[in-house]
């Protein structure tokens, strides 16, 4: 029902009530998880969000490949200036996500206590998650590398189904902004303060899965859509290819930030 009111179209033209959407929409999936799934609530609540994400999500994918497929001239401008819009869709559901789950944390600290989020907390392996300051440069680029792959890989088959992945990712964020806010007195100061901080290489690293994001989606929807070899599908690979690119060099700056300017912080 949710995805035939929130039309696709109208979410690529006004990318802003993305975050609106990420918040509301993470908040049913935490609220249905607790009712449906009391033992599993951390994943549960991601599925339940992604269900709710995946259909507007891939039409928007969709549009987005259209507009390449009807390109004429290749140019790094044009192709920012054409996906402008789903990545910020992109970025503001990541941001919705993200502070939903932190202020939640915040909010409902017993639940937290009593295991809410123990898949988040336990957390351990390929997340991204902002640790970097225990390991090296080159560690912390090598795994977020590895969860920069995936991502592209499963929007190269799944589309808009690598959204699990992101709210994954996103969800550790803030339970774990949550979780050491309510351990430092002022939960919601302490939030806000260590937020703005860490946001620069956070946001960074993040900007680096969406364009990976973008570039498997486009590339899954122009294999679907269009005849291999012919001009429409060449430039759709290669607008992909350049988003993976910028995904890359993002990392490698996402990374740099993690371990010596976070760190200092």
């Amino acid at each position: 029902m949710l995805e035939n009111i929130l039309k696709p179209d109208w979410l690529e033209k006004r990318p802003r009530f993305a975050f609106v959407i990420g918040f509301v929409y993470s908040i049913i999936g935490i609220v249905a998880a607790l009712i449906i799934f009391p033992n599993n609530q951390g994943i549960a609540s991601i599925a339940f969000l992604s269900l709710l994400l995946v259909p507007s999500l891939n039409s928007i994918l969709k549009i987005e490949e259209i507009q390449d497929s009807k390109a004429k001239v290749f140019s790094l401008k044009r192709i920012l200036e054409d996906h402008s819009d789903v990545l910020q869709v992109y970025f503001l559901l990541f941001l919705g996500i993200f502070l939903a789950y932190g202020l939640f944390s915040i909010r409902f600290p017993n639940l937290l206590i009593n295991g809410l989020f123990d898949s988040q907390l336990r957390i351990i392996g390929i997340t991204g998650a902002a640790s970097g300051y225990n390991y090296s440069f080159y560690e912390i680029l090598s795994n977020n590398f590895k969860v920069l792959i995936i991502f592209f890989i499963l929007s190269l088959i799944m589309g808009a189904g690598s959204i699990l992945f992101l709210a994954w990712n996103a969800s550790v964020w803030g339970v774990i902004f949550g979780y050491f806010a309510l351990h430092s007195g002022d939960a919601f100061n302490n939030f806000t303060m260590t937020f703005l901080k860490v946001s620069p290489h956070m946001f960074t690293e993040a900007s680096a899965y969406f364009f990976a994001i973008v570039s498997g989606g486009i590339m899954s929807q122009g294999v679907l859509r269009e005849n291999i070899g012919s001009n429409k599908f060449n430039y759709v690979m290669k607008d992909g290819g350049v988003f993976l690119i910028i995904g890359l060099l993002l990392l490698i700056i996402g990374a740099f930030l993690e371990v010596y300017f976070y760190s200092l912080l």
